[in-house]
């Protein structure tokens, strides 16, 4: 295959979408095991793993935020 029908066949860099440039966006990584443990569990009660992600560090934030305004 030559140069510009490899160029052709792939995918191009888009713009990112509003809200990944207002709020950004980043990867993770998990190592095999628990990328395995997180995507069967997420296939099990079908979930994103991306939406599940974002739940959890979001409760824990607001628990943790909880906590230290009270004191604790």
């Amino acid at each position: 295959m030559d140069e510009k029908t490899l160029l052709k066949m792939t995918p191009k860099r888009r713009s990112r979408n509003a809200n990944t440039k207002k709020f950004g966006m980043f990867g993770l990584s998990l190592g095999e095991k628990n990328y395995n443990r997180l995507d069967a569990y997420c296939k099990k009660h079908n979930l994103y793993k991306a939406t599940l992600v974002k739940a959890l560090v979001v409760e824990y934030l607001d628990k943790n935020e909880k906590e230290k305004k009270n004191g604790n």
